[in-house]
């Protein structure tokens, strides 16, 4: 593909995983009929989850980090994680929505915490570590 822009695809990626959001709601949602739907929605998020991978990888490996990728990766990947837990919680109830309102609450006070320190100048003081990524 000579005339694909390469240096775009990490950005591509991400941009993938946001369009995958709606589709996993409307599958979520699907008629109960759907036998494989379990199966189905597991791949969307496992595919997604590898992009969330691939898409830095390739970006450090390339050297083409971007200030919109870097905004736009963790925001993708926080409404694909949020909006799993949200539809697990309606289906399933309690048993889901405490674990899933913990998640959901570190999630908020760590970013809310990541733009505390960009303000306060110190943003790579709070850098994404491997801790952070496999959690």
């Amino acid at each position: 593909l000579p005339g694909f822009p390469w240096h775009q695809l990490p950005n591509y990626l991400t941009y993938i995983r946001c369009l995958s959001i709606p589709i996993f709601m409307v599958l979520c949602y699907y008629p109960v009929s759907f036998p494989s739907r379990a199966p189905v929605l597991s791949l969307i998020f496992a595919l997604a989850s590898i992009t969330d991978w691939f898409d830095g990888f390739l970006a450090r490996r390339w050297d083409i980090t971007s200030p919109f990728g870097a905004f736009l990766d963790p925001v993708a990947d926080k409404l694909m994680v949020s909006t799993a837990l949200i539809l697990l919680a309606g289906r399933y109830g309690g048993i889901v929505a405490i674990p899933s309102a913990i998640i959901m609450a570190r999630e908020v006070g760590v970013s809310a915490l990541r733009e505390w320190m960009a303000q306060q100048g110190k943003r790579d003081s709070v850098k994404v570590g491997m801790q952070g990524k496999v959690k």
